[in-house]
């Protein structure tokens, strides 16, 4: 029997290796990675490969990069490491993975939305008004919008005031990003994007707590069909989803 092995690239080889050393604690929260020469040296890699992967790893908020000083291991990676153990699927790897990606989140935030109308504070209100005000001068690549929206979402995720859902929305840290990275790059208006989810804020304004759950679960509904139809074109294609 031919069993068929999925052959990954190098800079995926080098990820999934500095993962498994952040995992096993070789680097702790806040320490600094080796220096770029030294992590050349040890995976024999190029260093466009190198910085590929801990871009990637930074995206995903393992790490930080800090302009001149180099790259350190992010202060909560303890938790969202957890999502490399219990949560190995990768939707890129696996796009038909997508579709049960979108059913968690939605079933994840909408119950977050509903907790945090229930529970909000003037203060949180706040906070959230700021995550959606819009500025084009920090908002001003794909990137930087994926990062808004997923801080706008965790935002939630700790004011439902229940430990378990932010460590869950933690866990599938990797998944989200690369989820609110594909629909950053699916739409063209940011704007209007980020407006999307004033219902959802109004709604915790409210505090309707129904209201806040059907709302959320329609934008993660809209969000998914931008998703869907990039994933479309790149399964006619055949080319793997960045």
């Amino acid at each position: 029997m031919n069993i068929p092995i999925q052959k990954i690239t190098a800079t995926e080889a080098v990820v999934d290796n500095l993962r498994e050393r952040i995992i096993t604690c070789e680097f702790e929260a806040g320490e600094k990675l080796p220096s770029e020469q030294s992590l050349l040296k040890q995976y024999n890699v190029s260093r466009l490969t190198l910085r590929e992967a801990l871009a990637k790893l930074s995206a995903w908020g393992v790490i930080d990069v800090k302009q001149g000083k180099g790259a350190y291991i992010s202060e909560n990676v303890s938790i969202p490491a957890l999502d490399s153990v219990l949560i190995p699927m990768f939707p890129q790897k696996n796009p038909d993975k997508m579709n049960e990606l979108v059913e968690a989140r939605n079933l994840l935030e909408s119950e977050i939305t509903a907790r945090v109308a229930v529970k909000r504070t003037s203060k949180d209100i706040a906070e959230l008004e700021n995550l959606l005000t819009y500025d084009n001068k920090t908002i001003n690549s794909v990137e930087k919008f994926a990062e808004r929206d997923y801080t706008f979402h965790l935002t939630l995720s700790r004011m439902a005031g229940n430990e378990f859902f932010h460590t869950m929305y933690q866990a599938l840290n990797r998944q989200i990003r690369f989820f609110l990275l594909q629909y950053a790059r699916s739409i063209t208006d940011w704007k209007a994007a980020l407006e999307r989810h004033i219902p959802i804020l109004e709604a915790i304004i409210e505090q309707n707590e129904e209201k806040a759950r059907t709302i959320a679960r329609e934008h993660a509904r809209i969000c998914a069909s931008y998703i869907h139809k990039r994933q479309q074109k790149y399964q006619t294609t055949g080319e793997v989803i960045q």
